[in-house]
């Protein structure tokens, strides 16, 4: 892709502020653009992860009949959400 020498040089200042090469960069607007999720990354794939795991204990709590349990562990899993979320 052919950019003016202006362009060429926001995106190589930008890219390197963010710790990306130039084409992630624009894979990333193209998907911002187009209105695609963003990958994960790695961490964010492990946090996914873990509480995928949480849900699913907390669905065989709830099919167990421990109320108790499920509603201590959604507020837990609430506020790890938050967390999380707060991190971004």
């Amino acid at each position: 892709m052919r950019l003016p020498e202006q362009e060429k040089y926001a995106a190589e200042t930008m890219a390197e502020s963010r710790g990306v090469t130039v084409s992630e960069l624009i894979r990333r607007a193209l998907r911002a653009y187009g209105g695609l999720p963003q990958p994960l990354n790695e961490e964010n794939r492990s946090c996914v992860a873990a509480l995928r795991h949480r849900v699913n204990a907390l669905e065989a709590q709830l099919e167990s009949g421990d109320l108790m349990g499920v509603a201590a562990g959604l507020r837990q899993a609430h506020e790890d959400a938050q967390a999380l979320l707060g991190r971004q």
